[in-house]
């Protein structure tokens, strides 16, 4: 007798919507695989950062609802420019989950904008998606002329 083991479903985070908002990012979440009532986002700053922010994430109907503040993210790294990468914090089942998209349902597309750049504090702050279909938010500081 041979004994299979199973593959355990996929835990993931994903965004359903991505609105921009008078000096915010507003964004509607969902898990596919795991089930949860409460739940955090989970900003870190990549490359090494010592930043990383903790914003409460509303449930409703079964999914999230997050608001990024630019000024928060435009203002938390001094560095000229940065990477927040992004997570959804559950509190069960082990690690947070990073967030994913698949806009256009391909896989694998690079620097696929979410949604128009934004500007808070001289700071250019872009959601995209990454290569591997997580999204992310690249910030950069703007040249003063």
């Amino acid at each position: 007798m041979v004994k299979l083991a199973r593959t355990p479903p996929e835990r993931t985070a994903e965004v359903d919507e991505v609105r921009p908002r008078r000096g915010r990012i507003v964004l509607r979440l969902c898990l596919v695989g795991a089930v949860a009532d409460t739940a955090t986002l989970l900003l870190r700053a990549r490359d090494g950062g010592q930043a990383e922010m903790r914003l409460p994430a509303d449930g409703y109907d079964g999914r999230f609802h997050v608001c990024l503040p630019l000024d928060a993210l435009a203002t938390a790294c001094t560095a000229r420019d940065w990477i927040w990468d992004i997570y959804l914090d559950t509190g069960t089942e082990g690690e947070p989950l990073r967030l994913g998209r698949h806009p256009d349902g391909i896989n694998g597309e690079n620097n696929v904008f979410l949604c128009p750049a934004q500007h808070a504090a001289g700071v250019r702050v872009q959601l995209y998606c990454t290569v591997s279909d997580n999204v992310s938010i690249a910030c950069a500081r703007e040249e003063k002329r």
